[in-house]
């Protein structure tokens, strides 16, 4: 089958605890159209200066057309890099990335750094493709982030979608609010990033918030 008929929804939230939004998603609007597809969420390094500027280069690489998910994820580490060698200012900056892409033959590849996540919902069952990259012991602290070295281990998957398959790409600002259960619960009823964002605000999070919702219709 080519062509999956894809709708998706995008929501970015500072929330209310939060001075500025160090989130970025690409893309950056609601929509729906055909496979090819790609998607990412971003997030900035808090603490660290510049974190919206370090994701939003990683959402701004998303734009173009490299041979393999993972050449994303290398390009938009050389950006940041490359800013911060000619910024001081922004000496320190990273950010996380969770990108994806969806063939014509209905295959998720995935290119993972970071904590932020993408779940699928597949024959009602609600799956973590990434694996979180914190120290042990230490929730806020990662492993390895984009801008904090020049080679980074990425992680990578494939995923064979179907029709009513829903793609997840969320920062820990939301999963850190809602458990699986209700994920699962809330994209079975056919939830909205909005809306769901929308939920997790009523929460007073922590942090900024930031869901992208991909149905395979």
């Amino acid at each position: 089958m080519n062509n999956f008929k894809l709708v998706w929804s995008v929501k970015s939230e500072c929330g209310p605890k939060r001075k500025k939004n160090e989130d970025s998603v690409y893309p950056n609007k609601s929509g729906s159209g055909k496979t090819p597809f790609k998607a990412g969420v971003f997030d900035g390094m808090g603490g660290h200066k510049k974190g919206e500027v370090a994701s939003s280069i990683a959402a701004s690489v998303m734009k173009l057309e490299l041979e393999n998910i993972e050449d994303y994820v290398t390009k938009a580490n050389e950006e940041i890099i490359f800013s911060q060698n000619n910024n001081p200012d922004s000496e320190g900056m990273g950010t996380t990335m969770t990108a994806v892409e969806i063939d014509n033959d209905g295959v998720l590849n995935i290119a993972h750094v970071g904590d932020s996540r993408c779940y699928v919902l597949s024959n009602r069952q609600l799956i973590q493709l990434t694996d979180d990259e914190n120290v042990p012991g230490f929730q806020n602290v990662l492993l390895q982030a984009l801008g904090t070295t020049k080679k980074l281990d990425v992680q990578r998957k494939d995923f064979k979608l179907s029709k009513g398959c829903v793609v997840l790409l969320c920062t820990d600002g939301l999963y850190n609010e809602f458990g699986e259960e209700y994920l699962k619960k809330k994209l079975l009823e056919g939830i909205s990033a909005d809306t769901l964002i929308s939920e997790v605000l009523l929460q007073q999070p922590k942090d900024n918030v930031s869901a992208i919702i991909i149905n395979v219709v």
